[in-house]
């Protein structure tokens, strides 16, 4: 499960990159910011997930 949100969480800070990089307004720029944004913190959760889910399985 935690590769699956990471992957799904890279693939969205690419995705906020590439329209923060062709953005035509300043409603694509923040778009690209928020999507970039939610995509880190998405990575970060399925770190999380992994590292409890070692803890959980060592206990």
């Amino acid at each position: 499960m935690a590769v699956g949100i990471f992957i799904l969480g890279t693939l969205q800070v690419v995705g906020g990159v590439l329209v923060a990089f062709s953005a035509e307004s300043a409603m694509h720029e923040i778009l690209g910011a928020v999507s970039f944004g939610l995509g880190v913190i998405s990575a970060a959760l399925a770190i999380i997930i992994a590292k409890i889910d070692d803890y959980v399985k060592s206990r």
